[in-house]
């Protein structure tokens, strides 16, 4: 048995409870609750594995705590067990169909409880590591392993849903393209593990200049998207000089010795007089980090309601 386990006493006699907590010792931490509502209190405030529950509770049955546990907690975040003089099949089903995972009928058994709890203990917490589980898998799934950043597709995902969410309320957004200068003469140079670490650096002074709102993507090798929510061309103008200096005045300290230095060229394009389309946008804010790359690199190319910006 995994220690750590916590489990909830519902009980309003102060012998029963003793008795289950004498019988419980050693499988976990136990708490106990007289009234439904000290008990939906403490459910508030912590967590608990296993809840040994009686229907006959001072202010509210046993049935109403279950029915709001189940409505407030996710399926299998806790092991609801009833434990209840109420020995009639009726009684029974109701429990069980309000959620509760085992019924078990006074007087009991004490090597059977202890052997149930024990198993719904084992139950719960696998059934919370296996959604940890999933949950770390959804986010691996959606960040870029080396950077943080989210992916390619999940950028794309969350701005197609930015873009239905702008053409429905009317409001707009932009997008900036970055690319970091010279890129394969760093790893030519210094290795690639350099130029990983520069990448890990960028993104991540990146994402403390950006908003919260603000979504940044690695979408190609040394290639990163923002997308600005609700933002017009002179804020993702100001937004995209604040990266470009960010990113010139990042010290990379590579190897405990050498300081790297790397620039960034912008290519920046908002919706002017047309749908909200991630493909149009990514492709007028290529067009314009290509210019840029041509007139110089370490600078900015913005355009949208109908004019264009050249920001060095």
């Amino acid at each position: 048995m995994k220690h750590g386990a916590d489990i909830l006493i519902v009980e309003d006699s102060a012998t029963d409870i003793q008795i289950l907590a004498e019988l419980l010792s050693g499988l976990g931490s136990i708490s106990f609750a007289m009234t439904g509502c000290d008990a939906l209190a403490k459910l508030r405030d912590s967590q608990f594995d296993v809840i040994l529950l009686d229907v006959m509770l001072p202010d509210m049955t046993g049935f109403d705590v279950c029915r709001k546990i189940a409505a407030d907690l996710k399926p299998g975040e806790s092991s609801v067990i009833f434990v209840t003089a109420l020995h009639d099949a009726q009684s029974e089903e109701h429990g069980l169909l309000l959620g509760a995972m085992d019924y078990i009928t006074k007087p009991f058994s004490p090597p059977a409880v202890r052997a149930r709890v024990r198993n719904h203990l084992i139950l719960s917490r696998t059934t919370r590591d296996l959604r940890r589980a999933h949950e770390r898998l959804q986010q691996l799934a959606a960040l870029d392993y080396l950077t943080g950043t989210f992916n390619r597709g999940h950028f794309e995902m969350l701005v197609n849903r930015e873009l239905e969410r702008a053409e429905r309320s009317g409001l707009t957004g932009a997008l900036l393209l970055i690319d970091l200068d010279h890129f394969k003469r760093i790893n030519d140079t210094h290795g690639h593990a350099a130029g990983d670490q520069v990448l890990i650096s960028v993104a991540d002074a990146w994402l403390r200049e950006l908003r919260s709102c603000d979504i940044l993507g690695r979408v190609g090798g040394e290639e990163f998207a923002v997308f600005l929510p609700e933002t017009g061309g002179t804020e993702a103008a100001s937004i995209a000089v604040r990266l470009l200096q960010r990113t010139r005045d990042l010290p990379i300290v590579w190897e405990g010795r050498q300081t790297l230095r790397v620039t960034a060229s912008i290519g920046g394009a908002w919706p002017v007089d047309c749908a909200l389309d991630l493909k149009t946008l990514m492709k007028a804010a290529d067009r314009l980090l290509y210019r840029a790359k041509q007139a110089g690199r370490d600078r900015i190319e913005i355009e949208g309601a109908n004019k264009e910006q050249s920001i060095c």
